[in-house]
């Protein structure tokens, strides 16, 4: 694919992008240290380094087919890295492309970036805007703008590898993206395998992906519940949960939370989350946050509540001359917890105790059994005399 078809394709890929801003394949990579960029994969150079493994198209002129490759991403306080890693003999005219935007917004913005990795030289461009709704791929210093960053690209035993370096943040502001500790940048990679005017072309990434930036932190957050049923309450809604986090670097807008359910498996989770459950009966819920580090709170928040959508029944009412002793029957709810509301002839209902006395005259009185979590039954009315 020649560089015309490579910028046409990556405008399209990244137009398509801006029409669901902030939208993702759900690949995210992240990793914390410092290669040497110098195309030689040295032994746990990028071993903490976030990795994707995928099949990358090879030139017909070494056969076509795919072949193995991977894609490591990482960062320290200064720079971001990337590296490919694809198995193929011969780089010859290759490409290693990524393309950055800022997170939600417009990819053609200020702030966007375009890195370029071939054999011999490094490239570090961006989108230069040539129409009310046109842009094409431009080295930075051809506009004022600047080359920062390097790489290498090398061959060793059948296997190469491109190693790029490309600083976090940078004075060139309306050309290079600018990067905070933590924070995270979309992301498309592209892959050409060229060897003379026979390439294979491969979009990485399938879609847009998400790069994060990371503080290389072994502090992990503390996690806090700040809505939702109290501890042992019982309720009668299924019930909404909100929840919110510490961290000692990230901002709440990098902390992730997985929640579980009755000692279920961690899963990912937003605030609000809810319902947790429909089910009736006693339930935990548990909440942990992670920093962008993916460090976990070690001790998570955890509620034990009920879900008690089913009211008591209408209350029994057992007359001894003018004292009536009350009872009444729900599922799940010891007798002894289940309160009364009582009035006599035109009062409004009020909490009553289980044995009420009625004086002499005619009397209306009516009963309702009310369980923990509010539901209220029917109403039982006794007249006097009867």
């Amino acid at each position: 694919m020649k560089l015309a078809g490579i910028v046409a394709l990556a405008a399209l890929l990244f137009a398509a992008t801006s029409a669901t801003a902030g939208a993702s394949t759900g690949l995210s990579l992240r990793g914390y240290g410092t290669p040497v960029v110098d195309g030689v994969l040295a032994p746990g150079e990028w071993d903490t380094a976030g990795r994707f493994d995928f099949e990358a198209n090879r030139s017909p002129a070494e056969g076509g087919g795919r072949v193995p490759a991977t894609l490591y991403v990482m960062n320290d306080s200064t720079n971001l890295y990337l590296a490919l890693h694809v198995s193929v003999p011969d780089l010859g005219d290759s490409t290693f492309d990524g393309l950055f935007a800022p997170p939600g917004g417009s990819p053609f913005a200020p702030g966007s970036d375009i890195l370029r990795a071939v054999s011999w030289e490094f490239e570090d461009s961006f989108w230069h805007q040539t129409g009310p709704d046109t842009w094409d791929w431009s080295v930075d210093g051809a506009f004022g703008g600047t080359n920062d960053g390097t790489s290498q690209a090398d061959v060793n035993n059948g296997v190469g590898l491109f190693e790029v370096e490309h600083p976090l943040n940078d004075a060139d502001d309306l050309h290079d993206f600018s990067l905070a500790i933590p924070s995270h940048v979309d992301y498309i990679g592209l892959f050409q395998h060229c060897i003379g005017s026979s390439c294979g072309f491969t979009n990485i990434t399938s879609d847009t992906a998400k790069i994060e930036v990371v503080s290389g932190t072994h502090v992990p957050p503390q996690t806090t519940i700040t809505g939702g049923p109290a501890e042992d309450a019982q309720v009668a809604d299924y019930g909404t949960w909100e929840f919110a986090a510490s961290d000692d670097v990230a901002p709440p807008s990098e902390i992730t939370y997985q929640c579980s359910v009755d000692s279920g498996e961690w899963s990912d989770c937003e605030t609000p989350y809810g319902p947790a459950t429909t089910k009736e009966g006693w339930h935990t819920f548990s909440v942990r946050a992670l920093d962008d580090m993916l460090n976990a709170d070690p001790t998570p928040e955890l509620r034990r509540w009920r879900i008690d959508t089913t009211r008591p029944s209408k209350p029994k009412v057992v007359r001894h001359g003018r004292t009536l002793r009350l009872s009444a029957k729900d599922r799940g709810t010891p007798r002894a917890s289940i309160r009364f509301r009582c009035a006599r002839d035109g009062e409004r209902l009020h909490a009553c105790s289980s044995r009420i006395r009625v004086p002499g005259g005619r009397h209306v009185v009516r009963v309702r059994a009310v369980d923990p979590a509010g539901n209220a039954s029917s109403v039982k009315i006794v007249r006097f005399p009867r």
